[in-house]
């Protein structure tokens, strides 16, 4: 560790596929006066990208630069209250995620050690379940699940998202892979928060026969009431959620108030990783798991450096949602193990994050 080490500048860099598409990353990259360099990203749909980019630079930089990236909670603090009124909340809060993550990477770099180092945890091996949430007919997905259990996944997830498809075709989908997959898979639906109450219970009902393992986000996020309703009613099936939540207060309220059996805290909506590991704390002592979502080379940190995380989503390369990432990331510390009882991701040995960009499809893919 150096005798000192202060932020002296925020690099931003937006970053989109050549061949178009609603959907952006954008990167920070944190400098310090002792050259070291930390690593941040925020994955974007739509078009907020120069929105996010102009409020990190203009508003939230001054909050970091001068200060010393190992003052994350303060410095946390700091960003979210730059703007009254809860001004922290929406793009603001993605926002810090991206500088956060970057002030963590700066931390263990300047430690000389992996980010997962820091949490004080030593488990070598990350359970996963795979995620085969393809927009794909119920036989091809089928056909999909088969191929992801042949790779050793003994846990797969598939959706049933409303505004996708009917609840007809949802049930199709459960129903193919299933039976494709056979009794000893668990199988996880995500419905991402499309469905009301009397139809996720109804869903549940009719799909006793395919031994769901967990219903992801049956409700809205915000209603938490139809949250606690669904598990209360829900059987065998655990019942997840938590992926658009935000902060300790919301998900004090969903756990509080009986509505998830298991949280999905994503590092990227809910503000960081410094305000993670605050969810993560509060779950720890009530005896909640954590299965985070997504942002699977910054989570394999905390599932590896915690004790509380169940396992991590695990996105495969043929992931349409990951074209870019896959392309534009590299050393991510992603490396497989796999076992009787499913696919381990190994604790990543590089120092930091672990997370670097490719330059040539950084050139390629530069928006600005």
């Amino acid at each position: 560790m150096t005798k000192s080490i202060n932020v002296t500048s925020l690099d931003v860099r937006r970053f989109a596929s050549p061949e178009g598409g609603d959907f952006e990353i954008l990167v920070v990259d944190a400098k310090t006066d002792s050259g070291l360099s930390g690593f941040g990203y925020q994955m974007i749909w739509g078009a907020s990208g120069e929105a996010v980019a102009q409020t990190i630079t203009e508003r939230l930089a001054p909050c970091v630069i001068g200060q010393s990236p190992w003052a994350t909670s303060a410095l946390w603090d700091r960003m979210y209250n730059v703007m009254p009124r809860r001004g922290g909340e929406g793009l603001v809060r993605g926002s810090i995620a991206a500088i956060d993550m970057a002030l963590w990477d700066l931390k263990a770099r300047d430690a000389g050690v992996p980010l997962h180092q820091l949490f004080g945890g030593a488990r070598d091996l990350i359970p996963t379940y795979a995620n085969c949430a393809h927009h794909l007919p119920p036989d091809v997905l089928a056909e999909k699940a088969v191929e992801y259990v042949k790779r050793g996944h003994r846990a797969l997830k598939v959706r049933g998202t409303r505004t996708f498809v009917t609840l007809e075709e949802a049930t199709a989908r459960v129903q193919a892979v299933r039976e494709a997959v056979g009794p000893d898979i668990r199988l996880m639906v995500d419905v991402n928060g499309t469905w009301d109450v009397d139809t996720a219970i109804a869903q549940l009902k009719k799909w006793e026969p395919y031994d769901v393992y967990w219903l992801e986000e049956p409700v809205p996020p915000h209603d938490v009431a139809g949250y606690a309703r669904v598990r209360a009613r829900a059987g065998s099936t655990y019942i997840a959620g938590g992926e658009q939540h935000v902060g300790l207060a919301e998900f004090r309220a969903l756990i509080d108030n009986g509505g998830v059996d298991i949280i999905q805290p994503n590092v990227a909506i809910t503000g960081g990783i410094t305000d993670w590991l605050r969810v993560h704390a509060y779950a720890t002592a009530l005896s909640v798991p954590v299965s985070p979502w997504n942002m699977q080379g910054v989570h394999i940190h905390m599932a590896a450096g915690l004790p509380n995380v169940q396992w991590i989503e695990y996105f495969m390369p043929d992931n349409p949602l990951l074209v870019l990432k896959e392309r534009l990331f590299s050393g991510d510390g992603i490396e497989e193990e796999v076992h009787d009882d499913g696919v381990y991701l190994k604790a990543p040995a590089a120092v930091g994050l672990g997370i670097t960009l490719d330059a040539q499809v950084a050139a390629e893919c530069l928006v600005t």
